[in-house]
């Protein structure tokens, strides 16, 4: 990473071998020492350039440079003062326009530079007050959802069930189940629950996750598909509802008193398991309840799947251990896979780059788990603005990120970069109490109605990454 001081350093080391070159030039002319008699001087004119391009200390910087230059003595017919003399002589009354010139031109370029940064502060001004706005926003949404949520019995509201269904989308299979079953028990009011996964090498259902189980329940966490409720529910994709024992001999038999609604969790192509309530107060155990309960899993199907085939991708492929993230060989094959997908469906993804361009600067001071751990805040914001549909990659440097969104196109994406940025300008960020900056620019690319490689697609946002470098 090219810090500021390194830039400064290569920006001396320039003007030091300009000036070089062009006193090695004079060597050839002899007579002729510090282009002195020329009417227009190498010497002047990369002052003066330098001081337009680079500001007039440098131009300053870059005449001194040429001034110790043009005292070394080219000329062995002359003593050393001699020398000196006739090169005063030759130069004395071009010394103070030179001068007066460097400093017009380093007022100039100080002039656009600070029109820059005012810009750059104003902008940053704007991103400020929009936060500000947005916290607003916010605020009277939350009262308006209190409200909502008084006149709905908030247990029952629409709102409060979109939330916690948004909540599920998540990288995490377990964290996704465990959102589930709350939320199964927050609607429900379900004081035992489980969610059960079909394990195909044995045949048989898997507890994977449980709310208000006790000691003696956990030696219960295997059952068969082909003797048990869950296991009917599972073969028959169907729910049970315990009203159904006195319809069904097949379903008495099975029966051991731990299902009272039992709902088959479904993917997009398969039964992946089941959710079984155990224990319900008896007001709660109504048709509102099992239609509502039926919609959320429904809906949680998808989330489930996503988390299922992301833990399944990167159960055996390497990971960085301060991020837990995926590396950039297996983002590669999951766009591949996805862009498969996309052939078939005639959808869109897009894929984004970030690169937090003050990383290095950062892991010198603090050190790389920290930084580490600044990025991750950063990436579950970004998730967040998202709406947990992400999924998070590394890429080429330990500096970027690569994101795959599915579903929105390069003016989504475009949206997305935008929202982000304000989103990271208006955040204080900091590393264990100290206040840091957090400089990050985005490449994004989109796969449309034309086919295009992932190679191509990735170059697309990598360009856009290196333009605003320039």
């Amino acid at each position: 990473m090219i810090t500021e001081k390194m830039r400064f350093i290569r920006k001396i080391l320039e003007l030091f071998f300009i000036s070089l070159f062009l006193f090695l030039i004079n060597l050839l002319f002899p007579d002729n020492p510090g282009y002195l008699e020329w009417n227009v001087n190498p010497y002047i004119i990369t002052a003066i350039i330098t001081s337009a391009y680079y500001g007039r200390n440098l131009g300053y910087l870059s005449l001194g440079f040429s001034i110790l230059y043009i005292i070394i003595p080219i000329n062995t017919d002359l003593s050393l003062a001699e020398y000196w003399k006739s090169l005063w002589n030759s130069g004395y009354l071009i010394l103070p326009p030179v001068l007066i010139g460097i400093y017009i031109f380093g007022m100039i370029h100080n002039s656009f530079n600070s029109r820059i940064v005012n810009q750059h502060n104003f902008m940053k001004k704007v991103s400020l007050d929009k936060f500000r706005l947005q916290k607003e926003v916010n605020s009277l949404s939350a009262v308006n959802r209190e409200l909502e949520e008084r006149v709905l019995r908030q247990q029952d509201s629409v709102t409060a069930l979109y939330t916690q269904v948004k909540a599920l989308h998540t990288q995490n299979l377990s964290k996704t189940l465990n959102i589930l079953i709350s939320t199964v028990q927050k609607f429900s009011w379900a004081e035992k629950a489980s969610i059960w996964q079909y394990e195909k090498e044995g045949k048989n259902l898997v507890m994977v996750a449980n709310i208000g189980w006790d000691s003696d329940d956990v030696l219960n966490t295997i059952e068969s598909v082909d003797s048990t409720i869950n296991g009917w529910v599972f073969r028959n994709d169907r729910i049970f509802s315990v009203r159904m024992l006195l319809e069904y001999e097949n379903l008495q038999v099975m029966d051991t008193e731990r299902n009272i609604l039992t709902f088959p969790i479904k993917l997009s192509s398969f039964t992946w398991g089941v959710l079984n309530i155990e224990s319900m107060p008896f007001t709660k155990y109504n048709l509102y309840t099992e239609k509502l309960l039926a919609i959320l899993i429904d809906l949680a199907g998808t989330a489930i799947e996503r988390a299922a085939e992301y833990e399944a991708m990167i159960k055996y492929t390497e990971i960085n251990h301060d991020t837990n993230l995926p590396s950039v060989s297996q983002f590669f094959t999951y766009l591949e896979n996805e862009l498969d997908k996309v052939k078939d469906t005639r959808s869109t993804f897009s894929i984004i780059i970030i690169e937090f361009t003050e990383f290095g600067k950062l892991a010198e001071k603090f050190g790389d788990k920290n930084v580490y751990n600044l990025l991750l805040r950063l990436l579950n914001k970004l998730n967040d603005l998202s709406d947990n549909v992400v999924d998070l990659f590394h890429y080429k440097d330990k500096n970027q990120i690569g994101i795959y969104y599915p579903g929105i196109d390069y003016d989504g994406a475009s949206l997305f970069c935008l929202e982000g940025l304000s989103m990271i300008n208006s955040t204080e960020w900091d590393i264990n109490g100290s206040k840091v900056m957090m400089d990050v620019i985005m490449g994004y690319a989109s796969i449309g109605s034309d086919e295009i490689s992932i190679e191509d697609l990735l170059d697309i946002a990598e360009n856009l990454l290196e333009m605003q470098k320039v």
